[in-house]
């Protein structure tokens, strides 16, 4: 079971960056279109144009971080598992939909999080100095994480104890803890 835990995380992680990474760099690809079909035909005074396609880019950019948000909860207030659990043949045991939500947020909604964060600071030329640290400190969780998952042998994760989380072996209509 600790080998299908991990390969359900990493897919989960791979989904999550992939989706998180495509709706980040819409709005970049979106304005640059904008520009070259708009912009030598508008003759802009004191930068305004500039301000009209920051403006764009950071709805869309919020508008990106709405849609993986709100596919991500319809996701796991559907099902008690994740895509990446559900392909290794896995369930999470938690009767709280919510529980469910804040176990998910943090083993991967928060490295989307990071990601629209970051595109909102390279849209609006932001520093993300302090960006970075708080995804230092949230690698450093995610390893305690790990290790304390290779700890216990596969049983419980940090994050599965902090959130009242149980992980399920489902073969063939049976489940085992």
């Amino acid at each position: 079971m600790v080998k299908k835990r991990i390969v359900a995380y990493v897919l989960d992680s791979l989904i999550t960056l992939a989706i998180c990474t495509v709706l980040s760099i819409l709005p970049f690809l979106f304005v640059a279109v904008i520009a070259l079909l708009f912009l030598p035909f508008v003759a802009s005074y004191e930068d305004t144009w500039n301000l009209i396609l920051i403006g764009i880019m950071n709805g869309i950019l919020l508008l990106g971080a709405f849609v993986f948000f709100v596919i991500s909860l319809g996701t796991i207030f559907k099902s008690t598992f994740t895509r990446g659990y559900k392909m290794n043949g896995l369930q999470i045991e938690s009767t709280n939909k919510f529980r469910l939500f804040i176990w998910w947020f943090i083993r991967n909604g928060l490295a989307g999080l990071f990601i629209f964060i970051y595109a909102y600071h390279l849209a609006n030329q932001i520093d993300y100095k302090y960006l970075s640290i708080l995804i230092f400190i949230y690698i450093i969780y995610l390893c305690i994480d790990g290790i304390l998952f290779f700890f216990t042998k596969g049983k419980r994760s940090f994050t599965d104890r902090w959130t009242g989380i149980d992980v399920l072996e489902t073969t063939k209509g049976t489940t085992k803890k």
